[in-house]
């Protein structure tokens, strides 16, 4: 097949799904937000809680279809972060399930993304 052609018939949309583990915490030096993503090694951080929450959602979503899209997500997932992130992260889910911290510190944004192949 020449190089910049599709191939013939239509797109096949696959449906592929990961789990991520994210979480959100005050940092006192700065007096922002750090929502984090372990499992892909993103970090977003904002003055507000829920916009790095919803800013961190965006960068996983984004990096999760570039990943699939581009067919090197056995490569690019999981991408662990640093392991005192990953220390981190698993000290505020012992301290949330133990409700020692007020507030939701844990959130879900796994994603599901649809892509369309050429099969």
């Amino acid at each position: 097949m020449p190089s910049g052609t599709l191939p013939k018939g239509p797109p096949v949309t696959v449906e592929k799904s990961f789990r991520v583990r994210c979480f959100v915490y005050h940092e006192k030096s700065t007096g922002l937000f750090v929502a984090e993503c372990v499992d892909l090694d993103l970090m977003v951080k904002a003055r507000k809680a829920n916009k790095a929450t919803r800013e961190l959602r965006d960068a996983v979503f984004g990096y999760v279809r570039v990943a699939v899209e581009s067919g090197q997500d056995a490569a690019l997932i999981p991408r662990p972060a640093p392991l005192t992130h990953r220390i981190h992260y698993h000290t505020v889910a012992i301290a949330s399930r133990l409700s020692l911290l007020s507030g939701d510190r844990l959130f879900d944004c796994t994603p599901t993304t649809q892509v369309r192949c050429w099969a």
